[in-house]
């Protein structure tokens, strides 16, 4: 029988560097928490674990985020150096400690890096979006970390944004071409449209480094740099609060905040997104069924790291080709969501990628058919809207690959996949 968590934890941060790979300068540290020395929770898994079998899991993430600050503030960590935080998504009920608010204040000024696991991303996809966006609001980054692990921690790549992406120690230590490659091709085409750095986890060896390298990671951490190890102490150099560093001498590489600004909440629906942004083309059912299929087609060659978000009309039957269409495509998506009627949604398999939203006969998606494709290489969307309610109605419509114009159609759907509080409080300004 498992040891019961006690009333009282003492939870104790580690810190182990993160270095630039090209000349191993360190550029900053990841926190990781410990449990009491020599406990059955010593482990953060065991103590985590412990955590959720006692339903005491926010206090415990709590006591975690704080000791990482509380010891960055203490050593202190040299200014523009990045602390790397893990949190807990599924904590996200909105309580923020007493203790805590005077702390974040304190840390308003360094360069926190929140680091999200990839585990928690599909489970509440609207909640952790909202989460990214207070997050940001206090002018911290975020990092998604082991991506590749589950090759569904890429799909929500596109929606966050991050501005590191970890690599699972899997890719710099063992794995299948095959494997590493798609993962890989993914990763370099969210950092080449976004700047995101990619950070390789598990450097133990010079073997390690030059699989790293070979990755295309231009940040690392493991073994080979450092174990994790409590910060040492130090005195405050004049030029960390009088000037900044002379940028003649200063090698330094550090990380830029490239997604600091939280993609904005879209207020209209997917097809006001789409028609606010280019022109709008009218067609019967047939035809923009049709080019909706083909997008479906393109999802089930995208694989499982891919998004799929489809409206369905109120007045719209729910055929057998569009439940055959649905099946496939939750059968290899990451994660699909439909919205429609009882009678839509009640047609539709039971498949765990599938999940399904009811819509009111006066909702603002009510009239219109939406298909929108997410992944690593593809962001598609066919945003339309019925014209009249006749028995065989045409279509305003748009067909469009604009990333931009997909991504916040899709946002807007997303968003109303579940609640939505937030995990980190107000935002420091307020």
């Amino acid at each position: 029988m498992k040891p019961a968590l006690p009333d009282v934890v003492e939870v104790r941060s580690l810190y182990q560097p993160v270095v630039d790979l090209t000349t191993r300068a360190m550029v900053g540290v990841e926190a990781l928490a410990r449990g009491p020395a020599g406990s059955p929770f010593e482990r953060p898994e065991d103590l985590f674990a412990a955590a959720r079998a006692a339903g005491r899991l926010r206090d415990i993430d709590w006591l975690c985020r704080l000791s990482a600050l509380r010891g960055a503030l203490a050593a202190p960590l040299p200014p523009g150096q990045l602390l790397f935080v893990n949190i807990e998504p599924a904590v996200t009920d909105g309580f923020v400690p007493p203790d805590a608010v005077e702390l974040l204040r304190h840390a308003e000024d360094m360069s926190v890096v929140v680091e999200i696991t990839e585990r928690d991303l599909l489970v509440d996809p609207a909640g952790l979006l909202r989460a990214v966006d207070r997050i940001r609001g206090r002018g911290w980054m975020i990092a998604v970390d082991d991506v590749g692990a589950d090759a569904a921690s890429l799909a929500l790549l596109p929606f966050l944004e991050p501005d590191v992406i970890k690599l699972d120690m899997s890719f710099t230590q063992a794995r299948g071409a095959d494997d590493t490659a798609s993962v890989i091709s993914a990763v370099a085409a969210e950092s080449g449209r976004t700047g995101a750095r990619v950070l390789a986890e598990g450097i133990e060896t010079e073997r390690h480094l030059r699989s790293a390298l070979d990755l295309g990671a231009t940040l690392g951490q493991g073994y080979l740099f450092g174990e994790p190890a409590p910060l040492p102490r130090r005195v405050p150099e004049p030029s960390d609060v009088t000037a900044p560093p002379d940028t003649a001498t200063d090698t330094t590489p550090m990380v830029s905040a490239v997604g600091i600004t939280a993609r904005r909440r879209p207020r209209n629906t997917p097809f006001a997104i789409g028609a606010a942004a280019g022109r709008v083309q009218r067609a019967d059912g047939e035809l923009v069924v049709s080019l909706s299929r083909r997008l479906e087609q393109q999802a089930l060659a995208n694989g499982p790291s891919t998004v799929v978000l489809t409206t369905i009309p109120y007045c719209f039957p729910l055929d057998t080709d569009a439940i055959a269409g649905a099946r496939g495509v939750a059968g290899s998506g990451a994660l699909v969501t439909v919205f429609g009627r009882d009678a839509h949604r009640a047609a539709l398999p039971s498949l765990p990628n599938l999940r399904t939203r009811d819509i009111a006969p006066d909702d603002p998606i009510a009239t219109e058919f939406t298909l929108i494709v997410v992944g690593p290489h593809l962001t598609a969307g066919m945003l339309a809207r019925v014209v009249d309610d006749g028995p065989d109605p045409d279509f305003d419509y748009r067909l469009t690959y604009d990333r931009t114009v997909v991504l916040d159609a899709a946002t807007y759907l997303l968003d109303r996949t579940s609640p939505a509080p937030d995990m980190f409080g107000p935002p420091a300004n307020g």
